[in-house]
């Protein structure tokens, strides 16, 4: 992503997509396209008004139709804010990915270690969550992590290492995004000088994987790993794809 870019996006409420895992935002996202019910492709790129409905840059499946290049996209981005000032004193939230499964699964995806809050009392997560929250935005941890939360002890089966009393759990991610393995993880009192520091050290030991896009895939089917969505994969030419490309592991099987 080109840095102009990144720096306009920064006045505007990014949403990062779930299409497959949520109906509703499935749903929705049908109706910006305009698409027969059913056909949603995987991606899809949209710039809205804050009143959710009226569309600014008409929807697609990326930017590239409503700008020419990245400039191009930086320009629009910053002549939209322009007309849509921000309110002052609003906190940004914590950009959560839910459940932790899923979240462990974008994790691997996006070869970025994931940091999950854990309380049962639903009041003390939101205190958590809050926490994590005022470290997110720093320029040091922005877009370094993937965060996630949970009520449940038993979501965190899939993660190696997670001691009963955590409050705040680090994770690398496993390569097929299954399992992860607890890098570090911190009780309750801390502070936001210990959360830093935690942070700062799962960041800076973080290796990200190298992988092989055909090699990750067919290792994939090797093991009997394969993500099911909530909602189907509808993306026709991606079903293809992936179809074509079982056919011919299992061929050589």
């Amino acid at each position: 992503m080109q840095p102009a870019v990144v720096a306009a996006s920064r006045n505007f409420v990014c949403i990062r997509l779930l299409t497959y895992e949520n109906k509703s935002e499935y749903d929705f996202m049908e109706g910006l396209l305009g698409v027969s019910p059913g056909t949603l492709p995987n991606t899809v790129f949209c710039i809205l008004a804050p009143d959710g409905k009226t569309q600014l840059v008409r929807a697609g499946r990326g930017p590239r139709h409503g700008f020419s290049g990245a400039r191009s996209m930086a320009d629009g981005l910053r002549r939209i804010a322009l007309r849509y000032p921000a309110r002052t004193g609003q906190a940004r939230p914590l950009p959560l990915v839910r459940p932790v499964d899923l979240a462990l699964n974008v994790a691997a995806s996006d070869n970025r270690p994931l940091i999950v809050t854990v309380a049962s009392d639903p009041r003390q997560l939101a205190v958590l969550q809050q926490q994590v929250q005022q470290l997110a935005w720093n320029p040091r941890f922005i877009g370094q992590f993937i965060y996630s939360s949970t009520q449940r002890q038993a979501a965190l089966k899939p993660l190696a290492g997670a001691e009963p009393d955590a409050a705040i759990l680090i994770v690398e991610p496993g390569a097929f995004g299954i399992t992860g393995k607890v890098v570090a993880q911190l009780t309750l009192p801390t502070s936001p000088a210990t959360m830093a520091t935690a942070f700062t050290a799962a960041l800076d030991a973080f290796v990200p994987s190298r992988k092989d896009h055909n090699r990750h895939i067919e290792m994939g089917y090797q093991l009997g790993i394969e993500w099911t969505t909530v909602v189907p994969e509808s993306d026709r030419q991606s079903v293809r794809a992936k179809a074509r490309f079982k056919a011919r592991f299992q061929s050589r099987r």
